[in-house]
């Protein structure tokens, strides 16, 4: 495997989907941190996979989303809260108590796990670092392929400064990649008209042609073509800046001379 060229940096530097890519790419085990604010988010990454998240913030606490989602009640979370100990955790406190059955409780994790990831994808600053290795394992994971993570985390991204800058402006230009089916078919969720952004992407087009030739809206279009970036289904290819002919080099040299 190989290593990741960066073991910590800044996310102002590197956008988290395109961490989340690089890692996928280089299939890392270990645990990636988070830090932004006080907030402390850790995710644990399996072969470039994520499989789980933890969070610092009590507002991205398992209970808490519970209580937001009408799962339990407040007398519950109240009652499963008090009794928390170490080495017992909420989820096993509501299902000893008959609050959640076994089932609910597994979902409930998954969710709880995609939502912490999912709202990473929203930081624009803070600090990230890296710590290979292996890391216990967890009883509950995220079974979810990168492709779906990505697609997700960016569809839940409506800052137009970041789209933007993600795809390079409007007059960047696009091609498939050879690798474009391959990642596709990994997409489980990729809808038919998310898809049709790339059908036709067959020689290097700017952003405004290919908004134009789909039947999504702009906006869509452009986060969509941002994720294609991301998970590699697209390439950039800008024409290269124009060459100062060889004569005018000549003839600045010797006036420069003068």
């Amino acid at each position: 495997m190989t290593s990741v060229a960066k073991h910590e940096g800044g996310l102002t530097d590197k956008d988290f989907p395109d961490l989340v890519q690089e890692l996928q790419a280089l299939r890392w085990t270990g645990l990636l941190v988070l830090t932004q604010q006080g907030v402390g988010r850790g995710i644990t990454v399996q072969d470039g996979r994520m499989v789980f998240a933890s969070s610092s913030s009590p507002d991205d606490r398992l209970g808490e989303l519970l209580l937001r989602r009408g799962r339990i009640t407040l007398r519950q979370f109240i009652d499963a809260g008090k009794a928390i100990v170490p080495g017992k955790r909420l989820g096993t406190i509501l299902v000893e108590e008959g609050f959640l059955e076994a089932k609910e409780l597994v979902k409930a994790v998954v969710e709880h796990t995609q939502e912490i990831i999912y709202g990473a994808f929203q930081w624009t600053e803070g600090h990230y670092r890296l710590q290979e290795g292996q890391f216990p394992p967890e009883a509950i994971t995220l079974n979810i392929r990168t492709p779906d993570l990505i697609l997700e985390g960016i569809r839940r991204i409506d800052a137009w400064s970041r789209i933007d800058r993600g795809l390079g402006g409007l007059q960047a230009r696009y091609t498939r990649s050879r690798e474009a089916e391959a990642v596709l078919a990994q997409a489980a969720t990729l809808t038919a008209e998310k898809r049709s952004v790339v059908e036709h992407l067959e020689s290097p087009q700017d952003v405004e042609t290919i908004c134009r030739g789909s039947g999504l809206g702009d906006f869509e279009v452009c986060r969509t073509l941002w994720a294609f970036r991301v998970m590699g289904v697209v390439l950039r290819v800008d024409p290269p800046a124009p060459t100062k002919p060889l004569e005018d080099e000549g003839l600045d040299f010797v006036l420069k001379g003068m």
